[in-house]
């Protein structure tokens, strides 16, 4: 059998067995469990796995290799995985075949760590497919293909090409001199404090089911979780601590992580924008706690305004409570923080810390140029110096991530939701937090959407993950592969 050079092909089938395997693993839970879905999700695993090896070992490594190229595979492995991950939730009848579109929501959600979820009565889904669930938002968080450099050397294509555009947020730090090694130091550091956090969860009375999976959650800033009413099921002060240093964590550079470990704590102290990144949530903490006196007990005050400050400035989306009821100006600081999300390279999503730094720095810069007009004001984060081309990148990224908020807002109102929870929703959808204002709030689900609208906010979902420039590449290398095929096809047919 002849093999294709195309590198996307490749990359979609090394994130399928992953999915496979993640699959294999929940079935087993849920023989374990004894509450069905085993057969389903065995199922599924054998599908996936079949295409995956199908795709990895029927394609080679393209001779030419480029980041557009990387980008479109990348993209196409997150939509090869997304399909494959609704298969569970067909196969066990938890979602109708008729309403497919459902489970590839659900899937979608899971893997680009959303949260959002069409789910509504959990006590009737088997334990087997809810982990399943929690372990999407997992894999989805430090990234399948970053997975696949770390375990598949057989990939052997632009590795940090690779990293840079699965890894959340503008950049990819290399940690090592081999592309393979940085991969695994990243997934190692990942797995490490996954299970720390689960040990500490089960330390404070979880269950282990509910331990691992709040885990798996927490880590991947996904916000999914096996309970109804998420966080508040549990109504412990001990397990909000847990889970808000997680999510604290996780929304902060995995890369620094890494040096603090290697050189100290110190290493923290000389990043600024962890510095943004903190001080943002502790001032999103003081302006809910100040808002919100008067309408709440002092001790829930504090305690319900330090979990939303932590759960929604690194996007993870979790509830303690209903946040709908709060005060306007309390729905207004809550959407800053959806909107702005965590530092790069973690696993939140939203428009990144970084960038705000940016454009407040680019901001001051062209106010000062406006009184002095001759004067040389360089861009400066830190100790860094931002060249004038990477400004200009960040400024325009930001002005499309806001313009296709509006857009996405727009399209949702005229499909009938209303202006609060469309508007919400596309910030909530764009920057992967899972809930949203208005109808869409902690304690509903996403069905308050149209069918037509869950579609919008599936796209809007994907585009938040992947990074909007990211996407456009990969719209540039696919349709540059097309072409490509087809040159080849008329020349293979001419004399």
């Amino acid at each position: 059998m002849r093999r294709v050079a195309i590198t996307p092909v490749r990359v979609a089938g090394a994130g399928l067995l992953a999915v496979a395997l993640a699959m294999t693993l929940s079935a087993v839970v849920a023989l374990i469990d004894g509450g069905g879905a085993a057969a389903g999700l065995t199922m599924a695993a054998l599908v996936t796995a079949s295409v995956g090896c199908a795709l990895f070992f029927g394609s080679q490594v393209s001779p030419t290799t480029d980041s557009a190229l990387a980008f479109a595979s990348v993209a196409w492995s997150w939509l090869a995985v997304a399909l494959a991950g609704a298969l569970p939730f067909l196969f066990t009848g938890v979602v109708p075949w008729a309403h497919f579109d459902d489970a590839i929501f659900e899937s979608v959600s899971g893997f680009t760590c959303t949260g959002s979820t069409i789910l509504s009565d959990f006590d009737s889904v088997p334990q087997g497919l809810l982990f399943y669930r929690s372990m999407t938002q997992w894999l989805g968080g430090m990234g399948l293909v970053v997975l696949a450099v770390a375990v598949l050397p057989a990939l052997g294509i632009g590795g940090l090409d690779l990293i840079a555009s699965e890894a959340p947020g503008p950049t990819a730090d290399r940690l090592s001199l081999r592309v393979r090694d940085t991969a695994r130091r990243l997934w190692l550091l990942y797995g490490a404090v996954t299970c720390i956090v689960a040990m500490l969860l089960l330390a404070v009375g979880m269950s282990v089911f509910d331990a691992v999976t709040h885990a798996f959650t927490t880590i991947a800033t996904g916000g999914y979780s096996p309970r109804a009413e998420s966080i508040a099921h549990f109504d412990s002060v001990a397990i909000e601590l847990v889970i808000i240093a997680g999510m604290l964590y996780a929304g902060a550079n995995f890369s620094i992580h890494w040096h603090a470990l290697r050189q100290g704590i110190g290493a923290y102290g000389r990043v600024s924008e962890i510095r943004w990144y903190l001080s943002l949530i502790a001032g999103a903490f003081m302006l809910l706690l100040w808002v919100n006196h008067g309408e709440l007990e002092w001790f829930r005050n504090i305690r319900e305004s330090l979990f939303y400050a932590v759960s929604l400035g690194s996007n993870t989306g979790f509830g303690s409570s209903n946040y709908v009821l709060w005060m306007p100006a309390a729905h207004l600081t809550l959407l800053i923080l959806m909107l702005v999300g965590g530092m790069s390279g973690s696993t939140a999503g939203g428009m990144k810390v970084l960038r705000l730094q940016v454009v407040f720095r680019y901001s001051f810069r062209e106010l000062m140029r406006a009184r002095h007009p001759n004067a040389v004001i360089p861009i400066r984060l830190g100790r860094t110096t931002i060249e004038e081309q990477v400004a200009s990148k960040v400024v325009g990224f930001v002005l499309l991530y806001l313009g296709l908020i509006v857009a996405g807002g727009v399209v949702l109102s005229g499909l009938g939701v209303d202006p609060v929870t469309a508007f919400s929703g596309s910030v909530s959808a764009l920057g992967n937090v899972g809930p949203a204002l208005g109808e869409a709030g902690p304690t509903s689900n996403f069905l308050v959407f149209p069918r037509a609208g869950r579609l919008v906010l599936m796209v809007m979902m994907a585009l938040g993950r992947l990074e909007l420039f990211p996407a456009m590449l990969m719209l540039v290398a696919s349709l540059r592969g097309l072409n490509r095929m087809h040159r080849q096809r008329e020349d293979t047919k001419s004399p």
